[in-house]
């Protein structure tokens, strides 16, 4: 079995198209609706990789980045933001916080496919 993924994603198109590539690429994967779910499931199921969207209700990204990064059971989980917003703000304001990728909204399955299998392999 692959490692187990973590999406934190609102809208539930974009979470479906997501978790049907990874778990046809063989990874297990978890999906949290909002922020406060996404953080209570990162701390309950230390997936090995956290996809994460910015724009998450209830607890944006950036907090869960924070949370996550302060957390000692969760701060070594690499994490890969996926996000429609791409001014140079707010990829600079994510880049504050260790994540490994930046995807940009929309991106090709294979895109995305691709920095999960390379993010893990850096890992070990």
């Amino acid at each position: 079995m692959k490692a187990k993924v973590l999406i934190m994603e609102d809208n539930e198109n974009i979470a479906l198209v997501e978790r049907i590539c990874l778990e046809a690429a063989g990874y297990e994967v978890l999906v949290a609706a909002d922020g406060i779910q996404g953080l209570e499931t990162a701390l309950h199921d230390l997936p090995q990789l956290i996809l994460a969207d910015i724009l998450l209700p209830k607890m944006n990204g950036y907090l869960v980045l924070e949370a996550l990064q302060n957390n000692p059971a969760t701060r070594d989980i690499p994490v890969i933001v996926t996000s429609a917003k791409a001014q140079v703000d707010d990829l600079k304001k994510a880049h504050q916080y260790p994540i490994r990728q930046y995807l940009i909204k929309p991106f090709a399955p294979e895109e995305l496919l691709a920095g999960v299998a390379e993010v893990l392999k850096e890992m070990g």
